[in-house]
């Protein structure tokens, strides 16, 4: 009965405190996040332990509606650089507020004033942990950076960063309570070291689940913990799922790719040869290349009856084109170019070459071949057909020997001259002209191209001057030799001769015959 007169005495005493302060003092505490911060209420709603005739809170409850009320004392803490409460009423004050929020959540009336019993423990004054009552007193004690100001600012979800911040603060407590130099403190200085990482240090601030969780021990709800943990499970889950389907994609795209370019590349090779060596006319030369379908066809897929010719490097097949051009079809057999560009090349320079003694070439073709990895294996060269004879009888006439016994070589003619003193009738007319300046004498040089000419071509090798010595002869080195005697055909009557005199018949005098016969 003592116990329960004594409770109502004190609800009644806190009763007149409160009404005789509210004309007085209010509370500066935003308790407004009481209801809206989901912490685990079940702690306060939970079958009380009873006594014989009280019932009073468990101490998780009450250890739970200080860290709450805490709270709103580290947001007074951030937007006054104050600690804690200025005085009793005012603390009373906010007592009566925190439990009203309380009452709302359907919790105990009494809750709140049978937890924390005297206001006097929100009331801050210089005696309490160190003389710290703001903002600047815990600089001036401590500095403006102390071990929670790194390690309780960044998010505490994690737990090791939770628990790294809590070790710093005990770390803080320890240096302010020496700092007080009062042991009995030391709970007050633990409270202000809350206070003020949760309220100062932390970015996110007092009301965050994570801040509200680590620096203040607040209990959250197990609906939204499990809630929370369900939602991080499920991020993870969609990142993960997320992360592989990505994956696949990039995967795909790039297999994609890879085979794209890879086709690519070899359609834009064949491509690029088929068009090099489709049928076009080429501008400059005229040549043609040709499809090797074409040559099939012209030859009747290379018969033998077309069969024209083997040489060292191919066969020849004769053919007909699809304009009725009968053409010579060079299949090359073996042949010193390393590759298909190489021949290229050499078509195209041999396309611009034009000589009367030279067939001239239509054009040529590159094939695959029976391998198709050796892209060029078979090259084909293309000739107008000569119908009448081979290339033999076009580049060279037939021989005919002379029958006209005036008939002499040119060698013989020459050196007949030069022995009979009259070398100016061997040099045209036009070479003893002397136009040039700088070349005063060219009849002495044409003299000497004579008379090493005659040497050169002498009837007896052993006395033919050699090629370093003729050099030398021609460009004015060393002199030229006489011109010694050579034999003449038995019964041949060219020349008579007396004791200081050589002369030559009349009909010497010019070269007599076939041109022919003065080239052998």
């Amino acid at each position: 009965m003592m116990q329960v007169a004594f409770l109502c005495f004190f609800a009644i005493s806190m009763s007149s405190i409160v009404s005789s302060t509210t004309n007085i003092s209010s509370c500066p505490l935003d308790l407004n996040y009481v209801q809206t911060i989901p912490w685990n209420t079940s702690v306060c709603q939970t079958s009380l332990p009873k006594t014989t005739t009280i019932i009073t809170p468990t101490q998780h409850c009450c250890q739970a509606l200080l860290s709450l009320f805490g709270i709103g004392l580290a947001l007074h803490l951030k937007q006054t650089s104050l600690f804690q409460l200025p005085d009793l009423p005012t603390a009373s004050a906010c007592i009566i507020n925190f439990q009203d929020k309380l009452s709302s959540l359907s919790l105990p009336p009494d809750i709140a004033p049978t937890c924390f019993g005297s206001p006097e423990r929100f009331h801050t004054g210089p005696q309490i942990c160190a003389g710290i009552e703001t903002k600047q007193d815990w600089i001036n004690k401590l500095g403006s950076s102390t071990q929670i100001d790194s390690s309780c600012k960044s998010d505490l979800s994690d737990p090791s960063s939770c628990d790294a911040c809590v070790k710093a603060g005990f770390k803080v407590q320890a240096k302010l309570t020496s700092i007080d130099g009062n042991v009995s403190h030391s709970t007050d200085c633990f409270y202000f070291t809350i206070l003020y990482a949760g309220g100062i240090v932390n970015e996110y601030g007092p009301e965050n689940i994570t801040t509200a969780s680590c620096i203040f021990g607040l209990p959250i709800s197990t609906k939204l913990s499990s809630k929370g943990k369900e939602n991080t499970s499920l991020v993870f889950i969609l990142i993960g799922v997320g992360v592989v389907v990505v994956v696949l994609i990039i995967s795909c795209v790039l297999i994609w790719f890879f085979v794209w370019d890879k086709r690519r590349k070899g359609l834009g090779e064949k491509e690029l040869e088929e068009s090099n060596l489709k049928l076009h006319l080429r501008p400059n030369t005229g040549s043609i290349w040709f499809k090797l379908e074409e040559l099939e066809r012209a030859t009747d897929n290379f018969s033998e009856r077309n069969l024209i010719g083997r040489g060292g490097f191919g066969v020849v097949y004769k053919g007909t084109l699809s304009d009725g051009t009968l053409v010579a079809v060079k299949k090359m057999i073996e042949s010193d170019f390393e590759g298909k560009s190489e021949f290229c090349n050499e078509v195209e320079i041999i396309s611009n070459l034009r000589h009367r003694n030279l067939v001239p070439l239509r054009g040529c073709c590159v094939s695959d071949g029976d391998d198709d990895k050796e892209f060029g294996k078979q090259r084909y060269l293309v000739y107008d057909y000569m119908p009448n004879g081979n290339l033999k009888d076009h580049l060279f006439s037939s021989e005919i020997s002379s029958t006209d016994p005036q008939a002499i070589l040119i060698t013989d003619w020459a050196w007949m001259l030069v022995k009979s003193g009259q070398m100016e009738k061997v040099l045209d007319a036009s070479l003893l002209k002397d136009e040039d300046p700088n070349n005063p004498n060219p009849k002495m040089i044409m003299e000497r191209f004579v008379l090493v000419g005659i040497l050169c071509a002498h009837v007896m090798v052993a006395l033919r001057p050699t090629i370093p010595d003729a050099l030398k002869m021609l460009e004015g080195d060393v002199e030229v030799p006489s011109i010694p005697d050579r034999p003449l055909p038995l019964g041949h009557q060219s020349f008579c001769s007396s004791e200081n005199t050589f002369s030559i018949p009349p009909y010497l005098s010019e070269p007599q015959g076939n041109s022919g016969d003065l080239l052998r």
